[in-house]
């Protein structure tokens, strides 16, 4: 994933410096917000490489606002219009829980609306919307169902750190079970360490506490062999170079 702090043509070109296959192309402030599409997707594809969509985790498009809630699809058809220019065929999606005195149900039921209405932008565009896990809200198979009935064209983004979040002593890991629902609709993954509890800490890989020839495998089992994108924030880019190396090591050893 680019740096969202950098230029993004910078970081396209640290990517593939670090033999990356593709890059993980995140749109947001304060130095990543926009560029010009088509110049990206041309230096994408002068370094073959691939690429598919990242939009900012915080855009509330569920928001209790109306007028909040417009803006940001505003916003987000930004975004899907410089995807298309770059190339870019998969964008992800976070869902929004941050609706303060609403119930579960109500913030199932805004964010299926608003997720619904952006498939249909994306699709407009040529785009597949994918509707990533997160770790509060939108963390079991279940939470998804609205969403998917509103959005029946969209795809599944597997996060594997999130789904390693807030652990109890009766909440199992959510992988298998989230794999097992929407397997059918998986078209991006992205791995980071974490320890559990309630910290996204997007440690290198091996560690933290997650199992990751297990998770490997769920994921060879479920069929799955496309992109990764390896979701490690560090200064020091030796931790992103192993993860990578890990992570290859690992897919190659697990049957």
């Amino acid at each position: 994933m680019n740096f969202p702090g950098r230029s993004v043509l910078k970081e396209v070109h640290r990517i593939a410096e670090d033999n990356f296959d593709f890059v993980d192309l995140t749109l947001e402030p304060p130095a990543a917000w926009l560029p010009d599409g088509k110049e990206v997707g041309r230096l994408i594809s002068d370094l073959g490489l691939s690429a598919v969509g990242h939009t900012a985790y915080y855009l509330p498009i569920a928001a209790p606002f109306d007028e909040l809630r417009k803006t940001t699809r505003d916003l987000f058809r930004r975004c899907l219009d410089t995807f298309s220019d770059a190339g870019v065929e998969l964008v992800n999606v976070h869902p929004d829980i941050r609706l303060p005195l609403h119930h579960a149900e109500q913030v199932r039921a805004r964010n299926a609306a608003a997720i619904g209405d952006l498939s249909a932008d994306a699709a407009q565009r040529g785009i597949r919307l994918m509707v990533e896990n997160i770790d509060r809200m939108f963390t079991d198979p279940d939470d998804f169902a609205s969403i998917f009935e509103a959005a029946p064209n969209a795809g599944f983004h597997l996060d594997i750190g999130h789904a390693n979040l807030r652990l109890g002593p009766r909440q199992p890991i959510r992988t298998a079970a989230l794999l097992e629902a929407h397997a059918q609709r998986l078209d991006h993954v992205h791995v980071s360490d974490n320890r559990g509890g309630e910290l996204d800490l997007h440690l290198p890989l091996g560690a933290g506490t997650i199992d990751w020839k297990t998770s490997i495998r769920m994921l060879k089992e479920a069929g799955y062999d496309g992109t990764v994108t390896l979701e490690v924030f560090s200064r020091e880019r030796d931790y992103l170079r192993a993860s990578r190396r890990l992570w290859l090591e690992w897919w190659s050893s697990v049957s």
